[in-house]
């Protein structure tokens, strides 16, 4: 399985990602951060369709990813919420039948996945 994560920094700023270990890149997220930060919602699913539908939210969002200098995130512009974020990832999921589904709400490192 692969999974397709969306997180919210401390701050609120929406960001995704993939992973094929959630346990692991969440721990990742919670060092840099210094803080516990967790998927607010996490897909598992076929591995070419998570890819995919990150891509697309790359293209789609590409006028609203947040730049740190000249290096182009996978977080969002404050103008793009998390419930547009959301929304919008359900809707793909629907409109183009990816094979992903939503297994975890507010997940972090100290959870144990779904089977």
């Amino acid at each position: 399985m692969y999974y397709l994560y969306l997180i919210e920094s401390v701050n609120g700023r929406a960001g995704f990602g993939i992973t094929a270990e959630p346990k692991e890149r969440n721990k990742q997220y919670c060092s840099h951060s210094g803080d516990i930060v967790k998927f607010k919602f996490l897909y598992g699913g076929l591995r070419t369709h998570a890819k995919a539908l990150e891509r697309t939210i790359k293209t789609q969002y590409v006028d609203n990813l947040w730049y740190v200098e000249d290096w182009k995130t996978e977080w969002l512009s404050d103008n793009v919420s998390m419930d547009q974020l959301y929304d919008y990832v359900n809707q793909l999921i629907k409109d183009r039948h990816f094979r992903l589904e939503l297994i975890a709400t507010d997940y972090d490192f100290r959870q144990d996945l779904p089977e």
